[in-house]
């Protein structure tokens, strides 16, 4: 019963650490890519999925680099030019690296889908990509 109790008093206080370092990871840990989403919507239907996943299709009718802009965002505009558009796609300075085109060049007067999260800025839909995997042509 003494060698219970002794095992007990070593083994409990690592098997919790070792639980309490799983859960800490599995909280930090985000996979590298978005998942792709159930729904797939367009830009008209996407102010009806604010914060939902969903995969936005559409035509980009304008798309400028701002680099003057903090952050230097690139603006992709779904069916109607700014200040108009019905849906926007926000790609930061910071991840313009990762396309091998300029996306403002890519992505022009083409269709196109986008899958992320989708959110509200200013009154409208945008969703914000940061990898060019987010993105699919339909043309």
């Amino acid at each position: 019963m003494n060698r219970l109790r002794k095992f007990s008093k070593k083994v409990i206080p690592i098997v919790a650490i070792i639980l309490l370092l799983g859960l800490i990871l599995s909280r930090v840990y985000q996979p590298d890519s978005t998942p792709r989403p159930e729904i797939t919507i367009s830009a008209e239907e996407a102010n009806q999925y604010i914060g939902d996943l969903a995969e936005v299709c559409g035509t980009v009718v304008s798309a400028d680099f701002a680099e003057h802009i903090g952050g230097e965002p690139t603006f992709i505009n779904f069916e109607e030019p700014h200040p108009n558009q019905l849906f926007t796609v926000v790609i930061w300075g910071n991840d313009r690296p990762s396309w091998s085109h300029p996306p403002e060049e890519l992505y022009a007067n083409r269709e196109v889908c986008v899958s992320g999260r989708v959110r509200m800025h200013d009154g409208t839909p945008q969703i914000v990509a940061d990898s060019p995997d987010q993105f699919r042509f339909r043309d």
